[in-house]
Formats: structure tokens, sequence, C-alpha cells
């Protein structure tokens, strides 16, 4: 095939088909109707402009993203896990999300992000740490650390503004809950100083125990879960569970196998029983594979092993900083997920390049990140097997042959319309005709543009073949379009807008294509002439090749 001679137009190939899809033939025949794009977060748009409830929101998903969940109500069930572990926990842990919350808010801080909690988990953890280890009877008691978690709460925001947004720029990875840690480790060691105000629990003397209690290491494994919040009892660990299924089923069941690795982990170590029981081996595995293996990371079986590998590392990491932090009576928190899912993190960009991480701006839940994979799987085989059929001469109109009748027929009646003479095949002027018509009136730039595309064989006038397996091919696309942009876009690692031959090779692999042929790079370069492969010339090649 020649390549049709490319403008730089106002509007990309793909959207100026789109305007031929407007006519009024299209409005009469459904099949074909585009989907709509749903909103991310319809709940913060409908609620915005109520404060109250708006802050509300933003709390409680501050709540849940501690486990990577954007949900209020699952926020709000792990809220009440936390008071069902303690009511002075649930207490201070609702002081810090408010508090972190707060901060941001007053500091006018990105409005999105607040809404989605980002600024609020940090907070949440806080407030269940000090609640946990912090003693409300002795010294100034309950209001001491109060006041302790509202002005270190506010600090996680400080630290999340601050480092946060210069970690992301210069590490290239989400600070994940290293404002938690700081801010906890900080306010424990001065606690630990000598002053009448705050006293720290007194750990109690560690119980050795004389084999496995089998029922107990089950129990352990949802234990593990409510033990990222500091939540100890069964009954708690089970509501966090269920609270993490709620929004994602597939990401529960990631944080299963990440703390069912970290138990294992430790028994193959020896640990002592009483431990284990107690969900202290489990918790940063389960945030760790579920930050590789869905969260930050589209899941599938790579990262999926990945994340456990992390959960067992972790394990590993929790026991030496035991040894390094517990002369000094400081808790490892959740150091090791920070220091193994950030340390994979930067391995896996510069090592593993065709594990291709989410866009930081759309993280979302595993779900959604599974389905612009799949997308991406869709639309790159399909571009493979156009690209196969180009190279060896054969026909491609084969989307329009397997076509249902029916929707043959809604194609044929859309070229019928626009084929105002009867006479088999389009012009340009009667395309031109349509467009007006439709309301869509375009540059004669952009018409002789989209005309030449479509025009296959270079005849001068485009027959029903070449449009209905064009409209075919653009409707395929635009199925997948949303998901399959997002998901492409941290492949363009350099940001230069433009699809490399190395990007190229990078999309393919992740999704188990093999590497571009030498005949096929030099098709496709001979397509572009000397000029880079761009995002929009890239969808054109989707299109017409």
């Amino acid at each position: 095939m020649t390549r049709p001679s490319s403008r730089e137009t106002n509007l990309p190939l793909h959207e100026l088909m789109s305007q031929v899809l407007a006519g009024r033939a299209l409005a009469e025949q459904t099949t074909l109707g585009l989907p709509g794009l749903g909103t991310m977060q319809p709940l913060n748009e409908r609620i915005n402009p109520q404060s109250v409830l708006d802050f509300l929101n933003a709390t409680l998903r501050g709540i849940g993203q501690v486990i990577f969940v954007n949900n209020p109500i699952s926020g709000l069930l792990i809220l009440l896990a936390l008071v069902i572990q303690s009511p002075w926990v649930g207490l201070m842990s609702g002081l810090g999300v408010v508090a972190s919350t707060l901060t941001a808010l007053v500091l006018d801080l990105d409005r999105p992000t607040l809404r989605n909690g980002i600024f609020g988990y940090n907070g949440l953890l806080l407030g269940a740490a000090l609640g946990t280890f912090g003693d409300p009877v002795a010294g100034t008691g309950p209001w001491g650390w109060a006041i302790a978690t509202f002005i270190f709460s506010a600090l996680t925001t400080v630290i999340m503004k601050t480092l946060g947004t210069w970690w992301a720029k210069t590490v290239g990875t989400p600070p994940l809950t290293l404002p938690f840690n700081i801010a906890t480790l900080l306010a424990l060691a001065l606690a630990s100083l000598p002053q009448p105000w705050l006293v720290v629990r007194t750990a109690p003397a560690a119980t050795l125990t004389q084999g496995l209690d089998w029922l107990r290491l089950g129990a352990a494994l949802p234990i593990g879960i409510g033990q990222v919040f500091l939540a100890g009892k069964l009954v708690s660990g089970i509501l966090i569970l269920l609270a993490v299924a709620l929004c994602t089923p597939l990401g529960a069941l990631v944080a299963l196998l990440g703390g069912a690795l970290g138990l294992g982990t430790g028994l193959l170590l020896g640990i002592d029983p009483e431990s284990l029981y107690a969900g202290l081996w489990g918790y940063n595995g389960v945030l760790c594979a579920m930050a590789i293996g869905g969260v930050f990371y589209a899941p599938n079986l790579r990262s999926v092993g990945i994340g456990a590998i992390a959960a067992v590392l972790s394990a590993l990491v929790s026991g030496l900083l035991s040894l390094l932090l517990g002369p000094f009576g400081l808790p490892v928190l959740t150091v090791p997920f920070c220091l193994v899912t950030i340390g994979l993190f930067v391995v896996m960009r510069r090592s593993l390049p065709s594990l291709v991480p989410v866009a930081l701006h759309a993280v979302t839940s595993p779900e959604e990140h599974w389905q612009r994979y799949q997308a991406a799987k869709t639309v790159i085989g399909n571009f493979r097997q156009q690209l196969g059929a180009a190279l060896s001469g054969q026909r491609r109109f084969y989307l329009l042959e397997a076509a249902p009748t029916a929707v043959q027929g809604d194609l044929r009646y859309l070229f019928n319309h626009i084929d105002v003479d009867q006479s088999g095949s389009l012009s340009t002027q009667e395309m031109a005709d349509h467009l007006y018509q439709a309301g869509q009136v375009r540059s004669k730039a952009e018409l002789e543009y989209l005309f030449s595309c479509m025009d296959s064989d270079g005849s001068g006038t485009i027959d029903f073949a070449e449009f209905g397996e064009m409209m075919l091919r653009h409707q395929r696309l635009m199925a997948n379009y949303q998901e399959f942009t997002t998901y492409f876009l941290p492949i363009d690692a350099d940001a230069d807008d433009a699809i490399s031959p190395q990007e190229m090779n990078v999309a393919m692999a992740s999704v188990g294509e093999a590497q571009l042929s030498d005949a096929e790079a030099a098709y496709l370069q001979r397509q572009v002439g000397n000029r880079p492969l761009t995002w929009n010339r890239f969808v054109e090649m989707l299109l017409i090749t």
C-alpha cells in the first residue's frame, strides 16, 4: 500500500473519522454508535459543591487509600474495624485522617488529589500507630496523645507535599507510606525521651510457644491484613478484607497471596509462632503484593509474580529491621514495604521495561488496570496482524468480510446516504457535502487528508469495501481508545511525544508480542518517512495499515 500524503491538520485521523459518523443517517442506525466515556469519580463530582459531604468523602477515601482502596464505603468499614479493635485506636485513627485532610485544605493543595484521599491515608496510619503505642493513661493522659496525633498527622501532609513531590519527580515512584513512617518514628522517638507528657506503652514480654496451632496460623492470614492498620483482632481483619473485596475482589486475592507469603517466610525462618499468629509477618507482604501486583502495575503473571517476590523480601527486611530498631524500642511499621517496593520500582524500570507501570495520575483499581492491559493487548495484536497482511500483500478487508450481515447493512445504509449520485463510490465532494450536512464542516486540507487515508488503493474514489473496513477499524479502535492511550502513556519514557523503535518494542513485549522484525520496522519507517512517529501518526497507522 502506498501511504497517503499526510498533512498536519487540526484534527487527527480518528477524530476526523468520528465526524463521518456524526451524520443524519447514523442517528437512525445505532449499531455503530461509539461508547460514551464515563467519569472516573462521579461521586466526587456529585458532592463537590457540598463542603461537609465533600470533606467526609475525602476523609473516608483517605482511610481506604491505606490499602489502595478508593471507596468511601470501604473506608467506613475499615473505620468500624478500627473501633472494634479499640475505641481509643479508632478515635485516634479518625483524628489522624481528619487532621491530615484538613491540613491539605488549609494549604490549598490539589483538590482532586485531596478528594481521592491521597493526603489522608498517612495521617490515618499515624493516628492508629500513636493510639496503639501511646499510653492514654500515664503522663498527660489521652489529651497529650490526641494533640500529638493532630500535630504529627498534619506533618504527614506537609511531608507528602514537599518530600512527596520531590520524590515523585526525582525518583519517579510514589512516596507510598514514607510520610507516615517518618512522622511516626519521629513522634515515638521524641516520646521516648525523658519528658512528663507522653508515655509509650511498655511492650509485653514475649511468650515462647512450642509447636504450631494450625487453626491460629490460618486465622493469622486475615489478621495480617488487619495489621496493615495495626489491628490485631480477627474480626477487624475480616472486616478490612471485606472492605477491600467490596472495591476490588482481585486486589483482595492478591492481598491474601502477599500475606500468605509473608507468613510462610516467617514460618520457614523459624519465627516464634506468637509473632506469626499476631499477623506481624504478613502485613508488609500484603502491601507489597498489592502495590506491584495490581495497583501500580496492571495485574498479570509477571506483575503478580514480582509482587510475590516482593512479599517474601519484605518479610526478610522486616526481620532485619526488627533487629536494628528493637533495641531503641521502635517498631518497623511499613518501612519494609516502602524499601522493597520502591527499590523494585526502580529496578524494574531499568531492567524490565516491558513491565509497563500505570501512569500515576491514572492509578485506580486492579480491575481497571486489567481492562487497560487487555485493551492494549487487543489493539497491538490487531496492529501486528495488519502489519503481517500489509507485508504479504493479502487483502485487508477482513473486518468487513467477517462482519455480521446486520452490521454490513448499517454500513451500506450510511454509505448510500453519502453516495448521493448512487455511483457506488464516494467522491471528495460527496464526503464534503456529508460533513457539511452533519454540521462538521472541515478545512480543505483536513478533507483531503481524510479522503486520501480512506482511499487505500489511490483510485481517487472510495468504494464500499474501503469505506466499510475503515469504519469498522475506527469503531474497534475507539471502543478501546481511552484504555489504550492511558496504558500507553508510560511507554513514552522520554516524554517526547514520539514513539521510538525501542519504545514500540517495549509496547509489543509488554503484551506478549515479539519485537518488530526488520521488515516490519522498515515498513513503518517508510510510512512515516523521516518524521518521528507521533501518537497521532501511530493511531493513523492503526487505522490504515
